[in-house]
């Protein structure tokens, strides 16, 4: 599964640097990726309101919350 760290980016950053890879994953077909968030809350935030203006959903990793499933369908 294809994946992206945003890990330690700065929050002002986050949407810009989801939108070139989720729109690079969306051109190759792809149907799911992982986004490591950490555990910040505010990054998981933007992260879903990014991925809310898609129409993808999300959902914790099992056993890793520091992780986010985006479903791009």
């Amino acid at each position: 599964m294809n994946s992206i760290d945003l890990h330690g980016l700065k929050h002002e950053d986050v949407s810009r640097t989801l939108d070139g890879f989720l729109w690079q994953n969306m051109q190759n077909k792809i149907k799911e990726v992982r986004v490591i968030t950490g555990n910040s809350e505010e990054m998981k935030r933007i992260v879903r309101e990014t991925i809310s203006d898609y129409g993808f959903t999300s959902q914790e990793e099992y056993l890793n919350s520091g992780v986010l499933i985006i479903k791009m369908l």
